[in-house]
Order: C-alpha cells, then structure tokens, then sequence
C-alpha cells in the first residue's frame, strides 16, 4: 500500500513542485534578500525570452503530424475532422472568456496588477528576442504540409520520407520539451511568482484563484454534460450511461496527467458509448492531442480573469478575443505531450492578442499547470462526448452523399 501512495506521489511530483514552489512563495518571499529576487527574476525572464524565440520552429512538427495522420481517413473525413476540432476548441475558449466575464468581477478580487503603491521588481537587465517567424505562419504551415501529405499514398517515396523527416523534427522537439523547458519551468515560474508577490500579496492572488478554481470545474462540466446530452440525441439516460462508461478514463487521465496514455481505456469507453468501433477508434485517435475541451476552458477562464483584475474588470474587445480564441483554437493542434505542454502555445499568444506583462503570464503559466491534471480527465472525458457529435455528424454527411450516389460515400 505505501509504495502504491509513493508511485501516486512520484506521478503528481511536478504539480506538488509547483504547488511548493507559491507555498514557498507566500510564506517565505518577504524574507530573501531584494538581490536574490532580481536574479531570479532575471533568469525568468531568460527562459520566457528564450521560449518565445524557438517556440514556433519546435511546434512545427507537431502541427503536421496531428493533419497528416488523418491521411487514411479520405479528404472529406479530413476537413470535416479539421473542422469540426477547431471549432469545439474555438467554442470552449469563448464559453471559458464569458463565463469569466460575468462571475469574476461579482467575486470581488483582492488583487490587481496596477496598484500605485506597489514596489516593481526589476531585473538586473531586459532582455527580448523576435522570434524568427510569428506562431499564425507556424500553424498555417503545419497545416499546409499536414494537408499536402495527407494526400500522398502510404506507399508513396517522397511522403515517406517527409513523414519520417517530421517524425524525427518531433522527437528532437519533444525532447527539448522534455530535457530543457520542463526542467526550467520551476525556475520560470519562481521568478515570475516573486515580481508578482514584490507587487501584490501573492497570499491574496492564491485565495482569489482557489474560488476560480470551483468555477472552472463547474464550467468544464456543464459544456461536457451538454456535448454528451446533444450526442445522446437529449437522452439523460444515455447520458448517465455514457458517464459510468467513461469515468474510469476520466481518472486516469487525472492520475497521469496524459491523454495519449489514457487513450486505450478512452477508446474502449467511446465503443460502448458510440456502439461502432470503426467511428470510435477514428474520433479518439484523431482528437487525443489536439482537442482539449478541459484546458483550453480552464486556460480561457484564467487568462480572462487575468486580464479582468488588471483592466479594471474590462474584458477586450470582441474582435480581439475572437482572433485570440480561434488563434488559440488552432494552436490545440500542436499536442505538444508533456507536463504543462498545454500553457507553451499560450504564452506568445497572450502577449500579442491581450498585451499581457511577464507576471500576469508567469501567474496564467503557474495556475493553468496547477490545473493539469483536473483539465486533463476533462479532456478525456470530453474526448469521449465529442466522439458522439462526430458520429453524429459522419452519419449526416454519409446520408447526403448516398442521395447524391457520390463515390466519396466509400470513403466514410
């Protein structure tokens, strides 16, 4: 039994480090020296600077390969997937952002990040690097070469090696992630709570987020509640029934904190549920990295709650959020598979679409990996509903192409 709980322990061990890391922060930042803060500071900004340059070139390989793996599936079951995973992704963010809009300013937040009196945090110096392309030519890249080998035959020389070209690209990637950013994540996320801690109480900051925390889940529920409700034809029976089926994934998800290895017992669930294996293994596969109901809420909700407490409880406009959201939406297709992966895309995104500082990022960064686990079995059981909609919508499709007596009938 105790070494179940330590094997338990070891698999939370990076979310118990950042939990650490803003207890340490709330209890002890009062007392290290001015000097130690600004070199801590210093160094998170190095890592931010650092992210933000390569950012784009490492989320390349992920886009391709999440399009280009549809390549079995037949070109109208491909755009239609495409489509459809955007625009759920896109349709949770802004739920995530209105949701936010209407209960945060009622939950009278201590913090704000303009106080006149606060003491700023320096660093000992700035630095900022241009990433070499913009993360919108990434993703349409991706999906430009995704879509392009996903044309090609297995069998055919020139796909081939491409596909085996970005395979290798992502696992270079993934390696980065795995052996270089994670590892300097605490350290990021150290310096950033400490400005944010110089210039509000981060005590104050924790207990505001603990509330947001409640309506995140409420949030991440209800949609996933609904998607199931819609999928079951408005069945609360089935519902239930899709529930019981699913929750085993759904805590595993939480355990391990990863979509792709839940995916097995996830597919075994959307079987019974969908009760067609071949539609099953086609929604699962093809959404278990790409769509994510459960972070891309709770990302939305923080971010938007976030940019609340320092705009005067203003939320952007609508044309700003929009390109936000859908910008956001498509970036889901990175997958990128590690601890606090989902918060890497977000980061530049937040400072060119809401002009967020490094401290409301580093607290967007420190909050959205503290929900990980919670957004993850959301993403999994999410993942299960979605499969629904899609057999839903394949069965509508397929019917209009028989009446038309298409070939690409066969194809579904």
């Amino acid at each position: 039994m105790v070494i179940g709980i330590l094997k338990k322990i070891a698999e939370f061990k990076f979310i118990l480090l950042i939990f650490l890391i803003m207890v340490s922060v709330m209890s002890f930042a009062d007392l290290l020296p001015l000097d130690i803060k600004r070199s801590a500071y210093t160094f998170s900004s190095l890592i931010r600077a650092g992210l933000m340059f390569c950012l784009p070139l490492l989320v390349l390989p992920f886009v391709v390969s999440s399009i280009a793996l549809l390549r079995s599936n037949g070109l109208i079951l491909i755009f239609s997937l495409v489509f459809l995973i955007t625009a759920s992704n896109f349709l949770s963010i802004i739920i995530g952002g209105q949701v936010a809009a209407a209960v945060v300013p009622l939950m009278n937040f201590g913090m704000t990040f303009n106080a006149g009196d606060a003491q700023e945090l320096l660093g000992w110096f700035e630095v900022t690097l241009e990433p070499p392309i913009s993360v919108e030519i990434i993703l349409l890249l991706g999906f430009i070469f995704g879509f392009l080998l996903s044309l090609l035959p297995s069998d055919h020389h020139l796909g081939s090696r491409a596909l085996k070209f970005f395979e290798s690209y992502k696992r270079i990637s993934t390696l980065f992630f795995q052996k270089i950013f994670i590892p300097l994540l605490p350290f990021y996320i150290f310096g950033m709570l400490l400005k944010l801690d110089a210039e509000n109480d981060f005590a104050t900051v924790f207990k505001d987020f603990g509330s947001l925390i409640l309506v995140i889940v409420a949030v991440q529920f209800s949609y996933i509640f609904f998607v199931f409700w819609v999928g079951n034809k408005y069945s609360f029976r089935k519902v239930i029934q899709c529930y019981k089926n699913v929750m085993p994934a759904g805590l595993l998800g939480f355990s391990t904190m990863s979509s792709l290895v839940t995916m097995p017992v996830t597919l075994e669930a959307a079987e019974k549920n969908l009760g067609d294996k071949a539609i099953a293994q086609v929604a699962i596969t093809s959404t278990v990295n790409c769509h994510d109901i459960g972070e891309c809420i709770s990302l939305s909700v923080i971010a938007s709650a976030v940019y609340l407490m320092a705009n005067g409880m203003i939320m952007p406009d609508f044309w700003t959020f929009t390109q936000f959201a859908f910008i956001l939406a498509v970036a889901q297709f990175t997958g990128v598979s590690v601890p606090g992966g989902s918060v890497v895309i977000i980061i530049p995104l937040l400072t060119k679409y809401l002009g967020f500082s490094p401290e409301m990022i580093g607290l967007v960064t420190t909050m959205a990996i503290f929900m990980d686990p919670i957004g993850t079995a959301n993403n999994v059981v999410g993942n299960s509903a979605f499969a629904l909609i899609i057999q839903r919508y394949f069965n509508l499709i397929k019917g209009k192409l028989r009446k038309t007596s298409s070939p690409q009938a066969a194809k579904f």
